[in-house]
């Protein structure tokens, strides 16, 4: 009967050294790596990932807004990411669904701030009595917790069958309001007589 036992408490031991052996070669190599890493200076991304769709929901686990893109690469050391072709699409409650799109965005490192470049639309649908409205410009920063859209660039802004253009744009989704900061000029077409 001793001997069962012994043989119990040896192969215990076993892989308790075993286990020990390999936590300190692991942390040996990981030392090692982060020497390495240290020691060089890393060109071009760290991280690449094609086709992501990233999800972001409130207090409440209700999904507020996702982002998609075909590529995102993220450089460490510049604490950025470049995403090529993003969609960002607003999805809380009790306000109209918002798209915005580009053909390249720079996500800063803390992923509020939000720089839109090239082809830039935003896309917001009717809402209660409100028409549907789309902007157009060639440049955008957006502010993801503040749900705020800011440019300098020129911009023409299509709501309901009026036309908005001008230089500069502040579009604050909480409230809904939309200024555009200089050289406005609106079009509104004229009625059709029956």
């Amino acid at each position: 009967m001793r001997q069962p036992e012994w043989l119990g408490n040896a192969i215990s031991i076993g892989l308790f050294a075993l286990l020990a052996a390999a936590s300190w070669g692991l942390n040996q190599f990981l030392q090692r790596a982060r020497l390495d890493m240290a020691n060089t200076h890393n060109e071009g991304p760290n991280a690449i990932i094609e086709k992501p769709r990233i999800t972001r929901s409130d207090e409440q686990g209700q999904p507020q807004y996702f982002l998609q893109a075909q590529r995102v690469t993220f450089t460490e050391r510049e604490d950025r990411s470049v995403l090529e072709d993003p969609e960002i699409v607003s999805l809380a409650a009790g306000k109209p669904k918002t798209i915005l799109r580009a053909d390249r965005a720079e996500v800063s490192d803390d992923q509020n701030k939000v720089q839109l470049q090239g082809n830039v639309v935003i896309r917001k649908d009717p809402f209660k009595a409100q028409p549907a409205a789309r902007i157009d410009t060639s440049r955008a920063t957006v502010f993801i917790r503040e749900e705020l859209v800011t440019t300098d660039a020129p911009v023409t802004v299509q709501r309901g069958l009026s036309t908005l253009q001008g230089v500069g744009l502040r579009f604050d989704q909480k409230t809904q309001r939309l200024d555009i900061v200089s050289e406005s000029r609106m079009i509104v077409p004229k009625e059709q007589k029956k």
